[in-house]
């Protein structure tokens, strides 16, 4: 599944865009940069690898991040990728928008950079927890309920 850090980050203003992919290179995430909606679906055409997570301005030109939003999570492959959308709370576009449209989270801007980092720390351990328990044989769930069944488990067996 999508445990690597590998960010597609979608920002319409260049030197934004640019500082933020320095910035979280210095903190060995892989970047891809796009300029806007466009951009950023052929990009994630062109990799084999898709990206752990997405950081998608929700104002960006052309194409707007609600639009995007919508394209990435109807599409059977894009879909699993979490999205951390950021952007101000103008125009009705709050935290609780964002989370209904199908984001895993909100960031407001001005961006915070520390706080950027924890939630796509928090995106990427979601991520990697899903991916364990949907593996057969470390699936943590069903082990459990397989010993519960077989009278195993902190009943204590005889």
């Amino acid at each position: 599944m999508l445990t690597s850090k590998k960010i597609l980050i979608v920002e319409d203003c260049g030197e934004l865009l640019n500082l933020l992919g320095e910035a979280l290179a210095l903190l060995d995430w892989e970047t891809i940069l796009a300029e806007g909606g466009r951009e950023a679906m052929k990009k994630l055409e062109l990799e084999y690898d898709l990206p752990s997570v997405i950081l998608l301005n929700m104002r960006t030109s052309v194409i707007s991040g609600v639009k995007l939003v919508v394209t990435l999570k109807a599409h059977p492959v894009y879909n699993k990728i979490p999205i951390l959308a950021a952007g101000g709370q103008s125009r009705g576009l709050t935290r609780e928008h964002c989370l209904a449209l199908g984001c895993d989270d909100f960031i407001p801007r001005p961006l915070d950079f520390p706080d950027l980092v924890t939630r796509l720390t928090k995106i990427l351990a979601k991520e990697r927890l899903r991916s364990i328990r949907a593996t057969g044989p470390l699936n943590l769930e069903s082990n459990r309920r397989e010993r519960r069944s077989r009278g195993a488990g902190h009943w204590g067996v005889a």
